[in-house]
């Protein structure tokens, strides 16, 4: 692996939950020993990472990211210090170990996954400059707060106007899109760089304007003793209850299925199969970014029914786009898809990348899906 400067010094990839600026190196210890930190988490040219982090006082710091795990040396200082290499590129879940105890490295990027936050390095695929930082127009990311009555609570959105949006009059689509689980709103901005991958085809004739908006799939909701947890399946009756009215009373949104379309990685694609198989008037295209129209059942279990009336489906999506990681264990799955939908004559666009369940291949899927609805 060989990483250009323009892949390692560009600014999408400082772009995280905390800060735009790169992290410049803080000082701890003490006045008659001081010590300066640098980052936690640098990328070098070949794709190796270099680590640091400062704990004067353990005995073990360890760094692992799945598959690979490294023991970190101390210094005189209290510094310590390791190397990782990365044999493909992406972004990279860290998980720091301070004495065996999970610990947030604060020099290094921090993002949201897994249900907590996250500490993770971006090892640029340089077969994705679609989703650097350009000198081109740039839209805007909002967030808004509405009062769900699903949760009883505000809930939280993003939602990203196209750089024409606030010079023009005109009403625009909107591209509904959901994270995966463990994660919220945030994400598909600050670990999908969403914005920048928009930006960037709208720059290039590649798509067409739109609004994106970002929810939260991780629906709370309170039990019968008032004890909050996650309602996986309410999150579609907020989406099309609470959600797409919000947006379309105070946006310049043009209104109708046609101008609507829903997509989501993993949980979020869970979500969107199970709407737009039973909801035919809501959207007319929808994106499964690692997913499937048959969640938590066993395959033999699933009913063929509403692929029975393909001409049905067929009018109703203008696109139905599938997406899945070469490396992905739930290949076979979507291969028996694949299967389902050629013998009952559901149109599809099909696309498997480089990668397992990770951001690299959602990413790429977000990249295509924009350029082919709202033609």
């Amino acid at each position: 692996m060989q990483i250009p400067e323009q892949f390692l010094t560009n600014q999408a990839f400082q772009h995280d939950l905390i800060g735009f600026d790169d992290r410049l190196p803080v000082r701890a210890g003490t006045r008659e020993a001081p010590v300066s930190i640098p980052k936690g988490a640098e990328v070098l040219p070949d794709g190796t990472v270099k680590l640091s982090f400062y704990a004067p006082k353990a005995s073990e710091v360890t760094a692992t990211n799945f598959k690979k795990s490294v023991s970190l040396t101390k210094d005189a200082q209290g510094l310590w210090t390791g190397e990782l290499k990365y044999d493909e590129p992406g972004f990279k879940q860290l998980q720091f170990a301070v004495d065996g105890n999970p610990v947030l490295n604060y020099m290094a990027p921090i993002g949201f996954g897994s249900s907590h936050p996250i500490n993770y390095v971006e090892v640029p695929d340089t077969d994705c400059d679609f989703l650097l930082l350009k000198d081109v127009p740039h839209g805007s990311v909002t967030r808004e707060f509405f009062r769900s009555k699903v949760t009883g609570q505000y809930e939280s959105c993003l939602v990203y106007t196209p750089p024409c949006y606030h010079q023009s009059t005109r009403s625009y689509p909107v591209l509904y899109l959901q994270h995966g689980g463990g994660e919220n709103e945030n994400s598909w901005i600050f670990q999908g760089k969403t914005n920048f991958i928009m930006d960037n085809l709208l720059a290039e004739g590649k798509a067409e304007p739109c609004l994106i908006v970002m929810c939260c799939g991780m629906v709370q909701v309170p039990d019968e003793n008032g004890v909050r947890h996650v309602d996986y399946d309410r999150f579609n009756e907020m989406l099309v209850d609470e959600v797409i009215p919000f947006i379309e009373g105070r946006y310049r949104v043009t209104g109708g299925k046609w101008n609507r379309a829903y997509a989501g990685l993993s949980m979020g694609s869970l979500e969107c199969g199970q709407l737009i198989l039973h909801n035919f008037d809501v959207f007319g295209a929808a994106g499964l970014f690692t997913g499937f129209l048959y969640p938590s059942k066993p395959v033999e279990d699933f009913d063929p029914a509403p692929f029975q009336d393909a001409e049905r489906f067929n009018s109703a999506y203008k696109v139905f786009f599938r997406a899945m990681g070469d490396q992905e264990t739930s290949i076979p799955l979507f291969a028996h898809e694949r299967k389902l939908c050629q013998q009952y004559g559901i149109h599809t666009v099909e696309k498997i990348y480089p990668g397992e369940h990770e951001w690299r291949v959602w990413r790429n899927a977000l990249h295509d899906f924009l350029q082919l609805i709202f033609k």
